[in-house]
């Protein structure tokens, strides 16, 4: 009984990782929606503000993406840029060479899950 309570959030959380691996156009879409809110963050806007910020750009950008093409590359690339600085951010104790290539790599992949995904959807 202990180990299933310690495992369920576990298991969420691999659950909600799966569906944004697999669903690439709503991660590139709630990246896209993080935007606004990082340019805003400092702005003094309360907490419901900014998830309504966040809630309608992203929705936008999903819509976007499905409704044009160029919607689907340019916030693929976002996508892509994103993934590189993540990257880049989170290996902050690498050097810095080791710290560009996992973020283009990173971006590569990226890439090739963005194409491979777009070229299944169509």
């Amino acid at each position: 009984m202990m180990l299933a309570v310690i495992l369920m959030p576990l298991g969420i959380l691999l659950g909600i990782a799966k569906v944004l691996v697999t669903r690439l156009d709503l991660l590139n879409s709630i990246m896209a929606g993080a935007v606004p809110v990082f340019m805003v963050r400092n702005m003094g806007l309360d907490a419901r503000t900014t998830w309504i910020i966040f809630g309608v750009t992203a929705l936008l950008a999903f819509v976007l993406q499905h409704m044009f093409r160029i919607g689907k590359i340019v916030l693929g690339i976002w996508g892509c840029i994103a993934v590189g600085i993540l990257y880049y951010l989170f290996r902050d104790s690498s050097p810095y060479n080791a710290r560009l290539m996992a973020a283009g790599i990173g971006m590569g992949i990226a890439a090739a899950m963005n194409a491979v995904f777009w070229m299944l959807e169509e």
